[in-house]
């Protein structure tokens, strides 16, 4: 019986080979299977969390649009009032992040605010104590035709109030040509609104309702005149250029070719 020869030192060598080829394709092909799983769950994960997004995404608009709608018909005795608060609302927040974002200053959105607050406060104590309606047809009384009624004082007070807010407001912002501007936009924008508030007498759920109403007007219109004199566009984008760096790396670039010029000279007087 013949004695096996043993394998030479090649053969040994590639049976080597073959086997950490065979370990390393079991280690590849046991982490494609793990990758596969892995991103499957992923994806199932990713699929969850979407669907949970977009659930969070209509409940909040749920909140929002029935929030308002409940408050109007609770507080106000009607949904109008809080669809046209729910409309106001989002787009004067719009108007102050708008503006904030172009570099609007905090002291502007808060400013704006606190104003509208306060008219929203006076606007309501005015119509629902009726002390604006009192007021004009007791002064209607006092006068000669055609502003012996309740109607042409509330029309005629309107004007002059509004002729004096947007006359400020506007001239703040455009000067002298503004001012002149805002004595026409105010007086033609400030009679209906004098004889929403002065013509007729109000209940107090409405009048809250309408105060409520025109401060959310307000917001936004007070955010303008607050922030445009003192806005800077440019200023404010300028920070999101990386001018230092860019500034460091032209330096270094400027050191850089001068020690390539000096080492060239050195070499070259060789």
């Amino acid at each position: 019986m013949s004695e096996e020869r043993a394998p030479g030192l090649g053969a040994q060598i590639g049976r080597t080979r073959a086997a950490f080829a065979g370990l390393f394709r079991a280690h590849v092909d046991l982490l494609k299977a793990e990758i596969s799983e892995i991103a499957s769950q992923l994806k199932l994960i990713t699929a969850q969390a979407g669907c949970a997004l977009v659930v969070l995404m209509m409940t909040g608009t749920l909140l929002y649009v029935g929030g308002f709608l409940f408050l109007g018909e609770w507080l106000f005795g009607s949904i109008g009032w809080g669809l046209a608060h729910g409309v106001l609302f989002g787009v004067a927040m719009a108007v102050v992040l708008g503006l904030a974002i172009i570099g609007a200053t905090r002291g502007a959105a808060f400013g704006s605010l606190l104003l509208a607050v306060l008219g929203t406060v006076g606007i309501a104590l005015l119509c629902g104590s009726n002390v604006a309606h009192n007021a004009a047809r007791d002064v209607a009384t006092r006068l000669a035709f055609p502003l012996d009624s309740t109607v042409s004082v509330a029309l005629l007070a309107g004007a002059v109030i509004g002729a004096i807010l947007f006359a400020l407001m506007l001239g703040r912002l455009a000067g002298r040509v503004g001012f002149i501007g805002g004595l026409i936009l105010g007086a033609i924008l400030g009679m209906p609104i004098g004889w929403l508030i002065a013509a007729s007498p109000w209940t107090w759920p409405p009048a809250i309702g309408f105060a409520i109403t025109l401060g959310l007007i307000l917001w936004p219109i007070f955010d303008v005149v607050l922030a445009l004199p003192g806005l800077d566009p440019a200023e404010r984008f300028a920070k999101l250029y990386p001018r230092e760096s860019i500034e460091a790396a032209k330096e270094t670039r400027a050191w850089l070719e001068e020690q390539w010029q000096t080492r060239r000279q050195k070499l070259g007087g060789r």
